[in-house]
């Protein structure tokens, strides 16, 4: 019996006391399509989870929680330690922490696309779909947007790539028992990197967000406004571990412009990550 298997079996087992009900977990999520696990490294086991209409199977684009696969390929080949300096080309942004040199810290605290985009012609196609097969990740189809050969720089990008919630959840689960084939020093660095800092109890909290389109992206006719939000990490105290999946997708179109002073409204991830740390810190209060 394989290991996605085990953790899907478990998924009904043991419902911590402090865990979100199911009403509770639909009042978050009421206007998303959404899923969110919680799961235990040290008793095996999902230990709470909202999960309407099967959706934490459901593949979508990885966006940018892709990078910590592509951090784990980069540090093992050697392409990237952790005194690399990724030189910025002067393009100006939307963003103003990617308009300058970065880091692998940096690259994944600010999500800097154009990092990854220098990394990826690095990998290749070819080693890099040999990775995503030992990843065992999504449908590891990294062809990128049908007719437009632009996978290497675009295929985790509301594009080809996809994958579930439950499959990032047995990627992490994997890369934390150090079973993926990768040196523990890649793994040691990209964990290390990953660090975002502390949940209300004091327990060490790891992990990345990612947003995109649901559907059809930007770089197509009639793209879709449908957004997709991604927050996946992990969380250490002492010697318990627990990983944690997150994501959404709008049901329907949310305006994107507020009405009173003209500012962008959050969204995917800008609207996820608040929710799964309102979840954490009430699961861990105790």
């Amino acid at each position: 019996m394989n290991k996605l298997l085990l953790i899907l079996l478990a998924s009904s087992i043991c419902i911590k006391v402090n865990a979100k009900t199911t009403l509770e977990y639909s009042e978050l999520f009421k206007n998303y399509d959404a899923c969110f696990i919680l799961y235990s490294v040290n008793e095996h086991k999902i230990v709470s989870e909202y999960n309407p209409n099967n959706y934490c199977n459901q593949r979508i684009s990885p966006d940018s929680t892709f990078k910590i696969a592509l951090s784990l390929m980069a540090f093992n080949q050697g392409i990237i330690n952790q005194e690399t300096v990724f030189k910025w080309d002067g393009k100006k942004g939307v963003i103003p922490e990617h308009e300058g040199d970065q880091t692998p810290s940096s690259w994944l605290k600010y999500s800097v696309v154009w990092v990854s985009q220098q990394i990826t012609p690095q990998l290749g196609y070819a080693r890099i779909k040999h990775y995503l097969a030992g990843f065992d990740y999504g449908n590891q189809n990294f062809d990128g947007d049908q007719g437009m050969n632009n996978g290497i720089t675009h295929a985790w990008l509301s594009s080809s790539l996809k994958i579930s919630a439950m499959e990032q959840l047995h990627f992490l689960q994997s890369m934390l028992s150090n079973e993926l084939p990768v040196s523990p020093v890649a793994v040691l660095h990209t964990k290390e990197n990953l660090y975002i800092g502390k949940l209300d109890n004091g327990a060490d909290y790891f992990g990345k967000t990612g947003s995109g389109r649901h559907g059809r992206n930007e770089r197509l006719s009639n793209p879709s406004k449908l957004r997709d939000g991604w927050f996946v990490g992990f969380i250490q105290k002492n010697n318990q571990q627990y990983i944690f999946v997150s994501n959404l997708t709008d049901k329907q179109v949310q305006a994107s412009i507020d009405k009173l002073d003209g500012s962008l409204k959050p969204f995917g991830s800008q609207l996820l990550k608040p929710i799964t740390m309102n979840i954490l810190n009430n699961y861990f209060s105790n």
